[in-house]
């Protein structure tokens, strides 16, 4: 990406799917943060450039690319007839709201892991006090990105946010943590509608890592019709009359394009068979490294509100780990990347759930090839949609809300994968 300054102090950062991208002197700011540069030294992907070599775009570009999508969709919402109304905002809110929202999307991903959701499997375990534990929950809780970044925001970029000399008045770090949903700061009402613009089924974020990693892996998948997209954003009212997130009518079909171009990715490229063992070896080569560092459960620290503990995870990045690699302190799954000697696919895929006879051919196979020279990978999932937070449609003739699984049969038959493999030397 490259930067040029023009005579308004703006900066155009040129960018494959927006053209350019401009940011203010407090943008810049942020962005020049070792703690935002950090995220050029780490691959959006992962290692799935083991598999499409051209896998190498970053969480950097992402996330400039969320702002400006998040920017182009707010833009697109505040300018139709009644919709800042409907949120109780007048004119002279609206640049404000826009700021936080742009704020929101730039430092969504800050706290990543190295190797991206790789990274999330050696995260130390939930607090059963933290206020996102759920106790119903059968699946074992661990922090998650998101939480990092959380702390970042809050410990590291706060000043910047609230007391930038070019930054507008009055913006407060909670009104940022509360766009990506920290359950600890005080609700903003007028905010609200927002939180599903940067994080949602139709978010900004999902709708630039689709396009964003089509173009870099050189394949159509999660090709959508972005500007149709978001010229049909807009605020509806669900039955309780509360301000939604919504799509006009006239849109549905690109709604339901990107829950397909979803779909597509997910099958073609993220649960691509090789590039999910590369998951497998990277979070076990990790583990390895962190035990070097004098971690010895092999888990990354805990998002801390001390400076100290949050800078030493935020040292980890994939230049750092993959350092260590070639240092020989991956252990055996390290040495397997360095010589690109993964593991490999035994047997078929096993659709949903298992049967005690698929369990039996699993168990037969882990006997044939040696434990420890095996691994079964049982995540192969992922909502491909929501329906109990369904993408919004407003009917224009009568405003009411409706939602996507109603209106597409493709999306209410879509379902959701399971999907077992069994991978050994």
């Amino acid at each position: 990406m490259v930067f040029a300054m023009n005579k308004s102090k703006m900066v155009n950062v040129r960018c494959p799917i927006f053209g350019f991208i401009k940011l203010d002197d407090q943008e810049r700011e942020i962005i020049n943060s070792p703690c935002f540069q950090r995220l050029r030294r780490i691959k959006q992907l992962s290692l799935t450039d083991m598999v499409y070599p051209s896998a190498v775009h970053t969480r950097f570009e992402h996330s400039l690319g969320v702002m400006q999508m998040a920017s182009d969709m707010f833009d697109v919402i505040a300018g139709k007839e009644g919709n800042m109304k409907k949120l109780g905002l007048n004119d002279n809110d609206k640049e404000k709201v826009r700021k936080i929202v742009r704020l929101a999307a730039l430092l969504h991903d800050v706290g990543h892991s190295p190797f991206s959701h790789a990274g999330e499997d050696i995260m130390p375990l939930l607090p059963k006090n933290h206020i996102d534990f759920n106790p119903d929950s059968r699946k074992i809780q661990k922090f998650e990105h998101e939480h990092y970044s959380k702390m970042a925001v809050k410990v590291i970029f706060k000043d910047i946010i609230e007391n930038h000399r070019d930054g507008l008045g009055g913006i407060k770090v909670d009104e940022v943590l509360y766009l990506l949903k920290d359950e600890n700061v005080t609700k903003r009402y007028y905010l609200t509608v927002f939180k599903d613009l940067v994080s949602g089924q139709a978010d900004a974020d999902r709708a630039d890592y689709l396009l964003r990693d089509s173009h870099h892996l050189g394949v159509s998948y999660g090709h959508y019709d972005k500007n149709r997209l978001i010229n049909c954003m807009t605020i509806g009212e669900n039955d309780a009359g509360t301000p939604v997130l919504a799509i006009e009518e006239g849109g549905w079909q690109v709604a339901e394009s990107l829950v397909l171009a979803r779909y597509n990715m997910f099958t073609s490229v993220y649960f691509h068979k090789t590039r999910r063992i590369y998951d497998y070896h990277i979070g076990e080569a990790l583990k390895e490294v962190l035990k070097s560092e004098g971690l010895s459960d092999g888990a990354f620290w805990p998002p801390s509100e001390n400076i100290s503990d949050l800078n030493e995870y935020l040292k980890f990045d994939d230049w750092k780990v993959c350092g260590a690699l070639s240092e020989g302190r991956g252990g055996k799954h390290g040495e397997r990347i360095l010589n690109r000697n993964h593991y490999k696919q035994k047997g078929k895929d096993w659709q949903g759930p298992l049967t005690e006879e698929n369990q039996q051919e699993i168990e037969d196979l882990r006997k044939k090839y040696g434990y420890e020279k095996s691994f079964v990978d049982k995540s192969v999932t992922t909502n491909w949609y929501k329906v109990n937070t369904d993408i919004n449609i407003k009917e224009n003739k009568t405003g009411i809300i409706i939602p996507l699984s109603k209106k597409s049969q493709i999306v209410k038959q879509i379902g959701r994968p399971e999907i077992t493999r069994f991978y050994a030397e």
